[in-house]
């Protein structure tokens, strides 16, 4: 099953797929439902559920905010 981690820029949502790129991590950038999304996140990264805990490790790491992880 896949998640949606909700980012609030199209420009943070491309630096955090650069730096999970260079650590082995393929996501994809997405624009998530605003049903979906009660704070109005606009941009997204969607991976398996099961690379969620690097995922958070890594842009944490890199100091990179976000937002909630959304059902894919």
């Amino acid at each position: 099953m896949e998640k949606i981690l909700t980012m609030t820029s199209q420009t943070l949502a491309i630096k955090a797929k650069r730096v999970l790129e260079q650590k082995g991590i393929s996501v994809r950038i997405v624009r998530p439902s605003p049903k979906l999304t009660p704070r109005g996140c606009s941009f997204g990264l969607q991976a398996d559920e099961r690379l969620f805990s690097y995922i958070l490790y890594y842009l944490k790491e890199e100091g990179i905010p976000f937002g909630e992880i959304i059902n894919g």
